[in-house]
């Protein structure tokens, strides 16, 4: 029985200055399914230039799609070409599970995994080689023959991760993802743990995996670092953990391995602003390992905006925070939130020149987004304007705003962009490096703003 595991192309912004990444959750389900005897292939199909429709799903009897919201468009219209094909056709993903009405409605998806998918995949394709009925499935939600939504009892979480074998990387071909990059490194994403104890409104996270922190051993991702390094040969990593730096001795610890190797190795990873504060002693060996970036959500100059998002912050500790990575040559990545509900012009304009005070090295400025999944689309779901999910993008204003217009928050977002990145001649010389390095010119970039916010 021949199973496909695809990939929908996606329409960001990433994805429009050509950072691809590999996909680490169709890796990690087919390794799974291949430590259990079932053989899997991947498709990207951010990499095929065909249309979904030419693609031929004919030689599967399974074909699995894991889809974010931006991509749910597409997700559909391969299931559509698969259903069309013969193949039992399964989503997965931190979207489908929350729509699950939209997902079913037109008969071309067989079923839904909710959630951490590998254990529920295993038992879909185990049911279906078998010829046994799915409905009721933990973890899956399928539609009953009235058109009624049948959902399986909750799967528990995977508690020890180290019984997952390592991403299945043979099955994609890793030298297209080499656009992202630290510095002149093309990097590669790497999971060490899941979970998330926090709940940001604004996130998904905490639902999808669960708030309970579960970590992979130093051992098991050693052994992946490893791979990584000598098989794959690349010199960068991501730790795309949500809550990497949770724990300081295991950082610290990663840290000296790495070190013990004698990689050349660079890293960034997300951490948050407090982890830094209480815990200083793991900077240094992070930073003697090869730790350049560290990505920290500062989201807003306003405590009720950070009060609104559910997010256990404040100004002084973030300004704390990036003195403590500037001292030890770190750099950062800070990320903004424009548009909360609360905000005014004024707000949202100490938002933008507190982004330029604190001076990172780089800033992400993003419209405030309801995702499915999130406390914030619960809270905002009648006032939503649309269900166009491409525009979900955080590029885009998709509910109605109490004070700000979509016009003037596309214009905030604008200006947030260019006055962080005119503050400083050296900033200037920062963009339009990293911009050069990515293909992208003014043509590209105006273009992009045609596509994004006249359309």
């Amino acid at each position: 029985m021949k199973i496909l595991l695809v990939n929908p192309p996606s329409t960001d912004i990433f994805r429009r200055l050509n950072y691809c990444l590999p996909p680490m959750g169709l890796m990690s389900l087919a390794a799974h399914l291949r430590a259990n005897g079932f053989g899997a292939v991947i498709e990207d199909f951010q990499f095929r230039a065909a249309r979904v429709p030419d693609f031929d799903f004919s030689p599967y009897a399974i074909v699995g799609i894991g889809s974010d919201t931006t991509r749910f468009p597409a997700a559909l219209q391969i299931a559509r070409a698969a259903k069309k094909a013969g193949a039992f056709v399964v989503l997965g993903g931190p979207h489908p599970g929350y729509v699950p009405e939209e997902a079913l409605a037109a008969g071309n998806v067989d079923a839904i995994v909710l959630g951490e998918g590998e254990a529920t995949l295993l038992e879909l394709v185990r049911a279906v080689a078998a010829g046994q009925p799915v409905a009721g499935l933990a973890g899956t939600a399928v539609r009953g023959e009235g058109g009624e939504i049948i959902a399986g009892p909750p799967r528990p979480f995977i508690e020890l991760l180290d019984s997952l074998p390592l991403p299945a990387r043979d099955l994609v071909s890793m030298d297209r993802y080499q656009a992202a990059r630290i510095g002149e490194r093309p990097l590669t994403p790497v999971i060490t743990s899941r979970g998330c104890s926090h709940d940001c409104h604004f996130c998904s996270s905490s639902r999808f995996w669960g708030r309970k922190l579960r970590f992979r051993s130093v051992e098991s991702v050693e052994a992946e670092l490893e791979e990584i390094y000598n098989r794959y040969r690349f010199r960068a990593v991501a730790f795309v953990d949500d809550n990497f730096a949770a724990r300081p001795d295991r950082v610290v610890a990663l840290s000296e391995t790495i070190l013990r190797h004698g990689w050349d190795l660079w890293w960034w990873c997300f951490a948050r602003a407090d982890h830094i504060v209480h815990h200083p002693e793991m900077l240094a060996p992070m930073a003697r390992s090869g730790c350049k970036t560290v990505y920290v959500g500062v989201e807003s100059a306003s405590e009720q905006s950070l009060h609104d998002y559910g997010k256990r912050s404040d100004r002084a500790t973030v300004e704390q925070a990036f003195d403590l990575l500037k001292r030890h040559g770190i750099q950062i990545f800070a990320s903004y939130i424009l548009g909360g509900l609360h905000e005014d012009p004024a707000s949202t304009e100490a938002t933008i020149e507190l982004a330029r005070r604190l001076d990172s090295n780089i800033a992400q400025f993003s419209i405030l987004t309801p995702y499915p999944g999130t406390r914030l689309f619960d809270d905002l779901r009648d006032r939503l304007r649309h269900r166009d999910w491409r525009r979900y993008d955080m590029l885009h204003l998709v509910f109605r705003h109490p004070t700000l217009s979509a016009f003037r928050l596309y214009g905030y977002l604008l200006k947030a962009n260019i006055r962080f990145y005119t503050r400083s001649r050296e900033a200037r010389r920062g963009f339009w490096r990293v911009m050069r390095r990515q293909g992208v010119g003014l043509g590209k970039i105006g273009r992009f703003f045609r596509d994004y916010f006249v359309k």
